[in-house]
């Protein structure tokens, strides 16, 4: 009897042992994120989550030809682009009166790479050519999924306003999660919100790049406070605009205008046009 209970404290010491070896990396983790010299590196190595934003509102009309092709190849591209591995997320929103609560799907990558340690130069090439062949399956998936959202039509009222600023506190919270954010506004980019100090572009758009730099440095302001993070995000912007677009229609003082606007927010690196 001796015996059993000598061998029921060891398993239980074990155990304790066990959980606290555990809990060391862990611990070590959560103080190495608390460390403000690695915060960038850890969002480096974290895993990507693309923010999609499709504008829905009556500006941006998804059944013109040239309009749908482009966004089609753009959706394709990103897909292939970012989800490498598990973990990788899309999220998909739509931009109209309502973007703060527009969140259409959210889909996340689970193909996981078999364990290639101790596995034969055989065995690792087709562990990594099935890897290769479930990771093009689920991203099949997700383009279907993704571009049936960008065929769907709104038919609510909410369609008569834009609200692309709405989409910031999105983004914001997302690289506070720790991921390594890309975000992708389909849009023509027209912010057009009927309330107190906001901005309304198809009623008053910014007149030339001068306006448009005052505006965004006046928006920033009030913006910087709740937007702690986003400094470290990519932001892409694929306009509905065919090339021989008139300066009216596709205004530059509006591009200007998101290009300041997020360069006064603190985002590193500079807004590409796609």
């Amino acid at each position: 009897m001796k015996d059993v209970a000598q061998n029921a404290r060891m398993k239980t010491m074990k155990n304790q042992l066990k959980q606290y070896l555990i809990f060391i990396p862990t611990t070590a983790l959560i103080l190495s994120c608390s460390d403000a010299g690695k915060k960038y590196e850890e969002i480096e190595k974290a895993k990507t989550c693309s923010m999609i934003f499709i504008d829905k509102s009556v500006s941006v009309n998804m059944n013109k030809k040239f309009i749908s092709e482009k966004y089609t190849k753009v959706l394709n591209q990103l897909i292939d682009e970012n989800v490498k591995a598990k973990g990788d997320k899309l999220a998909v929103y739509f931009v109209h009166e309502n973007t703060g609560k527009g969140k259409a799907v959210e889909l996340v990558c689970r193909t996981e790479k078999g364990d290639l340690a101790g596995a034969s130069s055989t065995d690792s090439e087709a562990i990594t050519t099935e890897y290769g062949m479930s990771l093009d399956k689920e991203r099949s998936i997700f383009k279907k999924i993704v571009l049936a959202q960008l065929a769907s039509q709104n038919t609510s009222s909410s369609k008569n306003s834009t609200d692309l600023l709405a989409a910031l506190p999105l983004i914001d919270k997302e690289i506070a999660k720790g991921y390594n954010v890309k975000v992708y506004f389909l849009s023509d980019m027209v912010e057009s919100m009927n309330a107190p100090n906001r901005r309304d572009f198809h009623i008053n758009p910014p007149f030339d790049d001068a306006a448009a730099v005052g505006w965004a440095r006046e928006d920033a302001v009030g913006l910087k406070s709740i937007l702690p993070n986003i400094g470290s995000v990519q932001i892409f912007i694929a306009k509905p605009f065919e090339p021989t677009s008139s300066r009216k229609k596709n205004n530059p003082a509006i591009s200007t205008y998101w290009q300041r606007l997020f360069m006064e927010l603190g985002v590193s690196t500079e807004v590409v046009e796609l």
